[in-house]
């Protein structure tokens, strides 16, 4: 398997919509661009802490998709330094026990959302 020289090749966008979505990306707080050459300048772009903390988000959202949208074939999978391969889970932090939506109930925020029937 060859290597891809550049994130567009990675990800199949041509570098226009990358750019782009790049820039989006930073704005939002998510990446950062670092100049790592001068001559030729080029920079990479790092993930900043609000980006590393999508990590769960996105490992979830990826295994969801690869279960209902691929028929359980995994795009990529992770391994964790356990050993194991990375299955999210979400648990409470108090408690420790799996969240499921029937045990969730609102209790509270500044805006609590607005039901109507």
């Amino acid at each position: 398997m060859a290597v891809c020289s550049t994130i567009a090749d990675a990800v199949g966008l041509s570098p226009t919509p990358l750019s782009t979505r790049l820039r989006r990306l930073e704005t939002a707080g998510v990446v950062e661009r670092r100049r790592y050459s001068e001559h030729p300048p080029r920079d990479e772009y790092v993930l900043t802490k609000a980006g590393l903390a999508l990590l769960p988000v996105l490992a979830a959202l990826k295994e969801w998709g690869d279960t209902y949208c691929r028929d359980g074939l995994a795009t990529a999978e992770f391994q964790h330094r356990c050993g194991a391969v990375l299955h999210t889970r979400a648990d409470c932090a108090a408690c420790g026990e799996e969240i499921r939506f029937e045990d969730l109930t609102v209790a509270g925020g500044k805006h609590p959302p607005q039901i109507r029937l």
